[in-house]
């Protein structure tokens, strides 16, 4: 097209639309949708403004008909529209509020202390949307009347839409008040449905909810719906003067029995927020006051309903009303949660909001100057400040009932129900994503010696890259646990029954030496073809297990396999007369009310596949050869979301292999297959199969050669691990410092100098300290509860995060101490030899 050829564009070719003609243009701006719902929004815009009359004190009955000619009328007792005159337009209030966008009583001044009016446009798009509306206020001693079309102020000369019209200004006073009557304010309005969808037409059940709901949120207000559309009167009236409380009742799914009485909340507190003054400039940090009212009640049901107003709007999608109550109940309820003793059981996490939430009926109404939403159908309330508020007034009440002795017996019952919802959705899940993950590994054979967890939440989901197989328990197949009915099963039995859904109860021992009765949980196959050694008991019964499994002594404390000699004791399972029956029955030999002790301890030439079973909350269990052993680091894990993958001896440095021999390595591959994210450019951080890849070595020289080895095959083939921050190496402490005493203390530490420091301290407050302080030389020589404390709960265990911030330094400094080339490492150690604390040397 050619230069000449080219339309103009000037102001001519704008679009100023004026008045009410933009609602008429883009109808769904303004009352949200043009269906069924837009239609039924008209009405919300019209009964909301006689509501507000009702809170400000000054209606107390507002009665709405349906008419048989599709009209809808709402009449109130209030103050009535004002029908002076508007100084700056010369149009009278009636005229200005039903003609002029942005226009009302709720644009600051005294009108109302707080509305449901946003932007000022509800009555007059109303107004626009509509072949005919009368208005009727009776003020100041005279009745008023005006009608529109469309908007435009006239006279119609009969009754409906369908009448004469004739344009004309002005409110005109037809008569005076009748001796006794009541102000007020009649609105009647045929709404047009050449702007709505074909079909769309006014709910009236919405309609009928809209004011059943408003009579809860204003208890001193009496509203009646008169429905004539089916040519007889119908009339039902709704009065609830308990307020919030008889709508808790209300909502409350039938059927469901009360777990807690209706509680009720109110307060009120301020925030600050930009807004306008009367002349329309911004103010920074404008002073806000809020009113709260919350009432609520949970209930033996799942369903959860919460119900959120502002100013006796619905917010169907709740909003920061709604934020505020979720998180002051979560906090308020977790507290007193963690505060009740044998609520929650060790290692379990705090229920969630879901958990809070689960059968509680719950409605939040608050009253706040200019509210702010996110459209004009205020479907969400968007004021900022309102969520600090409302969260400690929750908080800071629920918190007083769980504490109340009056209310604390019913609290309990509330909370408990809470944990068992958690519990409940945690199973759930699990079971769910077991399926899930069982699924996905089908097709991937994954190394048999991975200890996997059972969720596949990637977020949350942890592997542990453990030194040495001491972490894992291995005994033979044939080797046979003590079941609770009296009778053992070999773990090969315990895994095939596991994988058909059979589960079984078997012995444990606690840290007083009482033996308890636990859920045996997973046994499976941990190695294969490991080395064994045989330990008979004396009494001929004997145990093959591999060579670094711990048997549980009578003082509570743990030996290796291979460090057992003749003669030890070990701490012995008491069985009843009866399991000891059952047993000589089954061709056993009846176990003795006495010690074990070890007869002989033999290495074993031959290998053999060996199997593990966890036991959660203990550190051991029981063999039917009577005695119990160490269930290490795969019982101190919480099973749900951390992941186990030993690791033999030290890997491969990468920095000085080639790409071929790195990937047959065993460990190797046994880490890139389990991460499940490829390796080199093919790495893929997406396809990650776990959160956090925590490495966990002993805290010795070995055990840091063997993170410096891992550490360098993430940062040459998987360096976005550590890129993105999802690398960290486990800080076991070396030495365990433990008080005489009633209450003895125990303490941790990580370097020779702090335990020093810290053995000192102890002594100058007068504490007795147990000598000598043991050293750790290993994970296998803690307990699950050292264990889980020191290095794998996320709330007290010490991690460093590994970083390159610095890639090509990083680079430089793997390659000086792992690289090919040996003189600059050995100028370098020469040079820093003299930095090195000796006495701290591991020899």
């Amino acid at each position: 097209m050619t230069a000449s050829a080219e339309p103009l564009y000037g102001a001519d070719d704008l679009t100023h639309l004026e008045g009410l003609e933009a609602v008429r243009k883009r109808p769904g701006m303004y009352i949200g949708s043009t269906d069924s719902r837009g239609i039924n929004h008209l009405f919300t815009e019209i009964v909301d403004n006689s509501t507000d009359e009702g809170v400000a004190g000054h209606a107390g009955r507002v009665v709405v008909t349906l008419h048989a000619d599709g009209s809808v009328q709402v009449d109130d007792d209030g103050r009535g529209i004002p029908t002076d005159k508007h100084a700056k337009s010369g149009l009278s209030g009636v005229e200005l509020v039903l003609t002029r966008l942005h226009a009302g009583g709720k644009f600051g001044g005294s009108g109302y202390k707080t509305s449901g009016g946003l932007h000022g446009v509800g009555a007059s798009a109303v107004n626009a949307l509509s072949h005919r509306f009368d208005v009727t206020v009776r003020r100041d001693g005279k009745v008023h009347e005006m009608s529109f079309a469309h908007g435009v102020p006239g006279v119609f000369d009969g009754a409906g839409p369908k009448a004469k019209f004739t344009p004309q200004p002005g409110l005109r006073v037809v008569s005076k008040m009748k001796r006794g009557e009541r102000t007020g304010t009649s609105i009647r309005y045929w709404y047009d449905s050449r702007y709505f969808e074909t079909g769309a037409k006014l709910d009236t059940e919405a309609v009928r909810a809209k004011l059943r709901n408003t009579a809860f949120l204003v208890p001193g207000v009496t509203y009646v719906l008169r429905d004539a559309t089916e040519g007889s009167i119908g009339e039902e009236t709704f009065s609830y003067p308990n307020g919030l409380r008889d709508m808790v009742d209300f909502l409350t799914p039938s059927g469901d029995k009360a777990v807690s009485g209706t509680l009720l909340i109110t307060g009120e507190g301020t925030y600050k927020e930009n807004a306008a003054d009367e002349n329309g400039v911004m103010k920074s940090n404008v002073e806000r006051r809020a009113e709260v009212e919350v009432a609520l009640r949970w209930s033996t049901g799942y369903e959860r309903t919460v119900e959120c107003f502002t100013n006796t709007i619905r917010n169907v999608h709740g909003g920061t009303h709604r934020r505020g109550f979720d998180r002051g109940a979560l906090k308020a309820l977790q507290e007193a949660i963690s505060k009740t003793r044998g609520l929650l059981k060790p290692k379990e996490d705090l229920p969630t909001v879901d958990d809070v939430l689960e059968g509680m009926t719950a409605v939040i109404h608050v009253r706040i100057p200019e509210p702010q939403f996110t459209s004009q159908t205020k479907d969400e309330l968007s004021t900022a400040g309102i969520t600090r508020v409302i969260q400690g007034i929750v908080e800071k009440q629920l918190k007083a009932w769980t504490e109340d002795r009056r209310t604390k017996a019913e609290a309990k019952v509330v909370l408990q129900k809470v944990v068992d919802a958690a519990r409940v959705r945690l199973t759930q899940k699990q079971q769910k994503d077991a399926a899930r993950r069982k699924t996905a590994l089908e097709g991937a054979a994954m190394p048999p010696k991975l200890v996997d967890c059972r969720t596949t939440g990637i977020s949350r989901s942890e592997l542990f890259l453990v030194e040495g197989d001491s972490a894992l328990g291995c005994f033979t197949g044939d080797t046979k646990v003590a079941l609770a009915s009296g009778q053992s099963k070999s773990f090969a039995d315990l895994a095939s029954d596991w994988a058909r859904g059979i589960r079984h109860l078997g012995y444990a021992a606690d840290e007083a030496g009482q033996v308890v009765v636990v859920p045996l949980v997973e046994p499976r196959l941990t190695k294969r073809g490991a080395p064994l050694v045989r330990v008979t008991i004396e009494g001929g019964e004997s145990v093959r297990c591999t060579p670094d499994h711990l048997f549980r002594l009578p003082d509570g404390s743990y030996r290796r396999a291979d460090e057992l000699s003749a003669g030890t004791p070990l701490m012995p399972l008491r069985r009843s007369a009866g399991a000891r029956a059952e047993r000589s029955r089954q061709g056993a030999t009846a176990l003795l009310d006495v010690e074990q002790r070890v007869a002989t301890v033999e290495p074993l030439a031959e290998t053999a596949d060996v199997y593990d079973l966890t036991v959660d909350e203990h550190h051991n269990f029981a063999l039917d050869a009577g005695v119990f052993v160490h269930n290490s680091a795969r019982m101190a894990r919480v099973s749900e979301y951390q992941a186990l993958l030993p690791l033999r001896g030290k890997i491969l440095n990468v920095q000085k292999a080639s790409l071929g021999d790195t990937l047959k390595n065993a460990e190797i591959a046994s880490i890139v297959q389990v991460l499940g994210a490829g390796t080199g450019r093919t790495f893929e951080l997406s396809q990650m199969r776990y959160g956090r890849v925590i490495l966990m070595a002993d805290a010795d020289v070995d055990g840091s050669h063997i993170r410096t080895l891992l550490i360098t095959l993430f940062a040459r083939y998987m360096r976005p691990v550590i890129e993105d921050g999802r690398l960290y190496a486990a800080m076991p402490p070396l030495h365990k410092i433990t008080t005489k005493g009633r209450n003895p203390e125990t303490h941790f530490t990580f370097t020779e100098r702090e335990m020093e420091a810290k053995v000192n301290e102890l002594r100058q407050a007068g504490k007795q300290i147990v000598t000598p302080v043991p050293r750790f030389k290993g994970l296998g020589e803690m307990d699950a509860d050292e264990l889980w404390e020191t290095t794998m709960n996320p709330a007290t265990r010490s991690v460093r995060r590994i970083t390159l911030d610095d890639v090509d330094a990083a680079d430089a400094a793997l390659e000086l101490l792992m690289g090919e080339k040996v003189e600059p490492r050995r100028n370098w150690l020469v040079a820093s030899s003299a930095r090195v604390d000796q006495a701290a040397i591991d020899i």
